[in-house]
């Protein structure tokens, strides 16, 4: 492989602090000797590919890995309105002190950020202006943060219109196309942990049924058992009552609460994996339009709370892992002649 083709458009999809896979992502590319020449990234994909198409990703990298769950609380500054939770003004001062705001026509590299307009549904493509404008109006998840007032109309999470802007980065002809999405379902692992949790289940309350059934049979024999002294029943029930009581406390439970996989147990839960949903099947069609050469995936299940925005280190090397295997697939795939992915046309 040539150094003409190791140039790279990066392209990273919306996914809150999943999306600090993609610090280690970059990482990878450049340890396996790819130039990163253009970003186009969404929500969270819009914060690192900014970041790092301003040059300074090392020194945001340092302050994100140094945070802590009450720091990360403590970033963020939290309103009484009805339609955010968060003011979203804290953090952004914070990361301007790490980051300056710079002009993104002004960057190394070509950048752009999608976010998505409340009233029309339609992308709002930042290639220009202030980066950390763009950076906001991306990262405005509805109902957490809030929306963005922007000219004549009000901007929310570009994840609403464009979850993977394939479509939207600049791209030479002979860049190589990379993503990253890390809101992929995982179906095949999903329906054998959804069948192991019910055979669970299921084998839980057969067991009760059985103990229940011999609780039953033991005070019936009780009631009427008149052939024999009431002494004698009481004996025989007595007994029949502590072997279900030695089987109950030796018993160990197939289903686990603690690990069980939570599919909406609260109103945000059903929420998030709604949304979460939704922006999978939006992924999966762009994928079909625009196909990347390289493409790391990682499940939506994996990180999504807001403690998890205090895991950064992890997250990061989770996301090197990953693009260390598509970069592998991707080029034992050119070794063999099967690269089938979409080119521009000049």
């Amino acid at each position: 492989m040539t150094d003409k083709t190791k140039n790279v458009a990066l392209v990273l999809s919306s996914g809150g602090p999943r999306g600090f896979a993609y610090i280690g992502a970059i990482e990878s590319l450049q340890a396996h000797g790819y130039t990163i020449t253009s970003v186009a990234g969404t929500s969270m994909g819009s914060l690192i590919g900014g970041i790092y198409a301003a040059g300074r990703l090392p020194e945001f990298r340092e302050w994100l890995y140094s945070l802590d769950a009450w720091k990360v609380f403590s970033l963020m500054d939290l309103s009484v309105a009805k339609n955010h939770i968060v003011k979203g003004e804290r953090i952004i001062e914070a990361m301007k002190e790490i980051v300056p705001d710079v002009m993104i026509e002004d960057m190394a590299i070509p950048y752009c950020a999608v976010a998505t307009d409340l009233y029309t549904g339609e992308e709002a493509v930042f290639d220009r202006g202030p980066l950390f404008t763009a950076i906001r109006a991306s990262i405005s998840i509805p109902s957490l943060f809030r929306p963005v007032d922007y000219g004549h109309t009000t901007l929310i999470d570009g994840a609403a219109a464009n979850c993977l802007p394939l479509d939207r980065v600049s791209r030479r002809g002979d860049d190589i196309l990379a993503a990253f999405d890390v809101n992929d379902v995982n179906v095949a692992s999903l329906r054998q942990i959804l069948a192991d949790e019910h055979r669970a289940r299921m084998a839980d309350n057969a067991f009760h049924d059985s103990n229940r059934a011999e609780i039953r049979e033991a005070w019936e024999e009780l009631r009427e058992g008149t052939d024999i002294s009431l002494v004698k029943r009481l004996k025989r029930v007595g007994s029949r009552s502590m072997g279900v009581l030695k089987d109950v406390m030796h018993y160990q439970r197939q289903f686990d609460e603690d690990t069980a996989l939570d599919v909406g147990e609260n109103y945000y839960d059903l929420l998030d994996r709604t949304f979460n949903l939704m922006t999978h099947r939006i992924t999966e069609l762009t994928l079909q339009l625009h196909k990347p050469d390289i493409l790391a995936r990682m499940p939506f299940d994996s990180y999504g709370e807001i403690s998890d925005y205090a895991r950064a280190y992890e997250i990061s090397q989770i996301g090197r892992i990953l693009m260390d295997e598509a970069i592998e697939e991707w080029e034992n795939r050119t070794l063999h002649g099967e690269d089938n992915s979409q080119r521009p046309i000049d």
